[in-house]
């Protein structure tokens, strides 16, 4: 499996998961050290419209 391949440090300083709030508050990291145009990708394994539907749910509010 290639999953072995990438080290747990590169997917915590380059992806963002968790609950909703979790992502918030990654997603809040990332923009103060200078990151201004994050892509966000929502989950095309599972549930497609479901997935879209909680990412822009959680990001349609913007973070503090």
């Amino acid at each position: 499996n290639n999953h072995e391949l990438v080290p747990e440090s590169m997917v915590d300083e380059l992806c963002i998961a968790g609950t909703s709030d979790e992502c918030k508050s990654q997603l809040k990291q990332f923009r103060e050290t200078g990151i201004d145009l994050p892509i966000i990708q929502f989950n095309p394994t599972d549930n497609v419209e479901d997935s879209f539907d909680l990412v822009t749910s959680t990001f349609s509010e913007g973070i503090d």
